[in-house]
């Protein structure tokens, strides 16, 4: 008989220390922090990196099932300088933010006791395990391991509604939607069918004082769909389709389809940490049109192409996007848009961070206007697309953090 032995049950058992004496542990994550100070009290947690013999840095990233990962990197500094130690800790979608909060932590603490195992900080940690009830044969084992009857299929329904009610103006909207994934190493395969639904109103008065109420309402129908499949650890290739219907766009049915190519210049297991890639996709375009366009035109058929470019950082000293797209009609370059992107959130010293973002396009490819004057229930209720030949936004933020630096009291009181 061969038994399968596991730790099922952890248990850190550590000997506090004057506070002075504590290790000083700097953690940067998207977690619950009061739960992380309540469970791993026996260290300083404190606001400077620089000031911490270890730095703990945690990436999410989203699984294809609708669970997360969180890959955690504990650095040495100071006496420690030199120790390192990753891994990933992967939760489902269907546990609670409590019950992930909880395993996050539980994991963080087990991280911290084999990042110290090799230090003079060592018997400051006893480790306690419990084992399993024996289990007759591995074989055995094998045979009551759930099988996966969906192959890797994950579904999703989901639906939303709103109102808001004043006075003056109304609104409410309704949204719709079904997607359904598979993802493998070697094929990524989306399906997302989506619906919108909103009603606006607003109560104006013109100069005799009589009062009109406006009205507008807007219908948003689309389809998307791709097949990405991986070639290496830099290629994939793809095809790509969407169909749609908006009363926003002027559009009663447009139909897209595009084969893709992907290079990434970095090895795609890299992803969580840095990620550079450049897109190219052609293919073809039919729109047919509510009213008559700009352009005179009830239905038609073109060739577009973009080009993508985008760069992903997540380090220690913080996060950065940018964003290049490019695209144009084969049978008219003049009709075309560039779009830039980018944002960041930086911690440039001790305790001062800065984050921007913003976007900028150059919009030369609005084909689906319709003739004449938009509607005043249109302008006002923004219910429809407008001619504009760029669109641009800019947001930025400071903070600095300063004070006690390890300060590990919790209190949630009011």
């Amino acid at each position: 008989m061969k038994l399968l032995f596991s730790a099922a049950l952890l248990c850190l058992v550590v000997t506090f220390l004057p506070a002075q004496q504590r290790l000083n542990l700097f953690t940067d994550c998207e977690c619950n922090r009061t739960l992380l100070m309540q469970q791993i009290d026996y260290v300083n947690h404190t606001i400077d990196p620089a000031g911490a013999q270890i730095n703990l840095f945690i990436v999410t990233n989203r699984l294809s099932n609708g669970g997360r990962v969180f890959n955690l990197r504990f650095k040495g500094q100071e006496e420690l300088e030199g120790n390192t130690l990753s891994f990933d800790v992967a939760t489902t979608p269907v546990m609670t933010s409590l019950e992930i909060d909880q395993v996050l932590t539980d994991r963080i603490e087990l991280g911290l006791a084999g990042f110290l195992a090799g230090t003079e900080y060592a018997n400051l940690i006893t480790l306690e395990a419990t084992a399993p009830e024996a289990v007759p044969d591995t074989a055995a084992v094998a045979d009551t391991e759930t099988e996966d009857n969906w192959n890797n299929w994950i579904f999703e329904i989901w639906s939303n509604f709103s109102t808001n009610v004043e006075s003056q103006r109304s609104n409410s909207s309704l949204r719709l939607g079904f997607e359904a994934d598979r993802t493998t190493p070697e094929w990524r395969i989306r399906f997302r069918p989506n619906f919108f639904y909103q009603t606006r109103s607003q109560t104006v008065t013109d100069s005799d004082g009589e009062t009109e109420v406006l009205t507008s309402v807007r219908r948003d129908a689309w389809f998307n769909a791709s097949v990405v499949r991986s070639i290496s650890d830099h290629f994939s290739v793809g095809l790509f389709n969407s169909m749609t219907s908006s009363t926003f766009r002027n559009i009663d049915l447009g139909v897209w389809v595009a084969p893709a190519i992907e290079y990434n210049f970095f090895s795609y297991d890299e992803v969580p940490f840095k990620e550079f890639t450049i897109a190219y996709r052609v293919g073809w375009t039919r729109n047919v049109y509510t009213e008559e366009t700009i352009f005179f035109e009830t239905e038609e058929s073109l060739a577009r192409q973009v080009v993508d470019l985008d760069l992903r950082v997540r380090q220690r000293w913080g996060q950065i996007f940018a964003g290049v797209s490019a695209g144009n009609f084969l049978q008219d370059f003049s009709k075309n848009r560039l779009a830039l992107s980018g944002r960041a959130n930086v911690r440039l010293i001790k305790g001062l961070s800065f984050n921007v973002g913003g976007s900028y396009e150059i919009i030369n490819d609005q084909i689906s206007l319709p003739r004449g004057e938009a509607s005043v229930e249109d302008v006002l209720l923004g219910q429809a697309q407008l001619a504009t030949n760029f669109s641009a936004d800019v947001r930025f933020g400071l903070s600095y953090t300063f004070g006690s630096l390890f300060n590990n009291v919790i209190n949630t009181r009011l």
